[in-house]
């Protein structure tokens, strides 16, 4: 998968990050880059605080009976890729994308 440049993002766009617990209640912040349609599905695009150069790919699952959505990892890197590659198409003038 591609990297991201860390500056890269207008100065004038608010940063929107989301918060992800894992089993053992650590929380860890991502900065949302974007959502993706894709064949039909929703993703989305984040990128790790710590880690500002690896871009992660999320399936969107709306609950019905929820206020939350459930975000899905993804096993299937050849998916991964054509989401990534979509993302990058629709995002060239907001991001400074790095093979």
């Amino acid at each position: 998968m591609s990297k991201n440049n860390k500056n890269n993002a207008p100065e004038t766009e608010e940063v929107e990050f989301f918060e992800f617990v894992d089993e053992e209640g650590n929380v860890e912040k991502f900065e949302i880059l974007g959502f993706i349609e894709f064949e039909g599905n929703d993703y989305v695009a984040l990128l790790p605080e710590k880690d500002d150069t690896q871009v992660h790919i999320l399936e969107v699952v709306e609950e019905l009976d929820s206020d939350y959505d459930t975000y899905l990892g993804i096993d299937n890197q050849a998916l991964v890729d054509k989401i990534y590659e979509k993302f990058m198409k629709e995002n060239k003038d907001r991001f400074n994308f790095v093979e």
